[in-house]
């Protein structure tokens, strides 16, 4: 998720910085097979555990049998997602959806949800078991590691007001993202604040018999829409059976991930060779917490609803002191499911 300031670009401006700054695209491999449709999927970020239904879908033929020739590409955040998507540099993106609905509302950039993956947001507080924290007011007092950007501590007053924290108690310390979970696990800080899906690493790297807790925002009151894939609308419009195909192979390939983690992660690690298996295979299992599947199997896996869109759109406008509105309903469908 990016801060209100980043997001104030119109879309002229995302297109002229991406143009004119010739923003680079990760390295790394492109993966691809011989289909009649050509298109670039690009990933929120480095490819790790939680990204295996991708590599799954096109491994297993989900994409190819759809006529699908569909290229993986590593992404370097949520801005140069978006402006990757605005400048036709990929078809679809693995990204944020209340990014999407800030830009959308703020200059009018007609980007579509077209599935909703983490349908629990995985912002996540940090902290060890030893410090004696037990319930979120406990940080009251206490100093949190962030880095600049980062959503979970966007958000984090959302998550104090539903946990009745103080904020004027908690103190903050800016930090580069690869020294946030060392800072934690040296006592520099009490807490900390990224993604769910950092708590195998950090628990690995945990000195002999410390243990890692950690309160999940939308475990604890703050639940919204997470990352989804995404396509502009107007792509959509001249092509939506391809759209169609896409998103019915990706969503294969999530569920074919969720019965089969340690293939999937198999898989992946063909594509991803320097990937930790181990950490990759407790990833998948995070990822069954937040795609969050209805058991009673009335709604398609990814499908959203307006109250909830509505529930982010609100979240969004509030905590990121967002200008401008637009019809939720807008924003999303759920057409490309079935």
């Amino acid at each position: 998720m990016i801060n209100d300031r980043q997001l104030s670009a119109s879309r002229r401006k995302f297109l002229a910085q991406t143009v004119g700054a010739g923003v680079a695209l990760a390295a790394g491999p492109r993966f691809a097979r011989a289909a009649a449709e050509k298109m670039t999927f690009q990933l929120d970020w480095i490819a790790y555990g939680r990204h295996a239904p991708f590599y799954v879908a096109l491994e297993k033929g989900f994409y190819a049998k759809r006529d699908l020739d569909v290229t993986i590409q590593q992404g370097t955040g949520t801005l140069q997602g978006l402006r990757t998507l605005v400048a036709g540099q990929a078809q679809f993106i693995f990204n944020d959806i209340g990014s999407m609905m800030v830009l959308r509302a703020r200059d009018n950039v007609k980007i579509k949800a077209l599935a909703c993956i983490f349908q629990k947001a995985p912002h996540t507080l940090f902290y060890l078991k030893s410090s004696g924290i037990v319930k979120p007011k406990d940080f009251e007092g206490k100093k949190i590691a962030f880095s600049p950007g980062d959503s979970p501590r966007l958000i984090f007053p959302a998550f104090a007001q539903a946990n009745g924290i103080d904020e004027s108690k908690v103190s903050w310390l800016s930090v580069d993202p690869n020294s946030k979970n060392a800072m934690l696990l040296n006592r520099n800080t009490e807490g900390m604040v990224t993604y769910i899906f950092t708590i195998p690493i950090l628990q690995k790297a945990a000195p002999a018999g410390e243990e890692v807790g950690a309160f999940v925002y939308s475990d604890w009151g703050v639940d919204f829409y997470s990352n989804g894939l995404l396509v502009m609308e107007d792509y959509l419009a001249k092509n939506p059976a391809v759209a169609k195909r896409f998103v019915q192979a990706t969503m294969e390939g999530v569920e074919y991930t969720l019965a089969n983690a340690q293939e999937a992660v198999t898989i992946m690690k063909k594509y991803q060779p320097q990937m930790d298996e181990g950490a990759a295979v407790k990833e998948v299992a995070i990822l069954h917490d937040l795609i969050a599947a209805d058991p009673t199997k009335k709604t398609r896996l990814g499908s959203m609803t307006r109250e909830k869109m509505q529930q982010t759109a609100d979240l969004m406008a509030k905590y990121l002191d967002l200008k401008g509105s637009f019809g939720v309903e807008e924003a999303f469908t759920n057409d490309y499911l079935s």
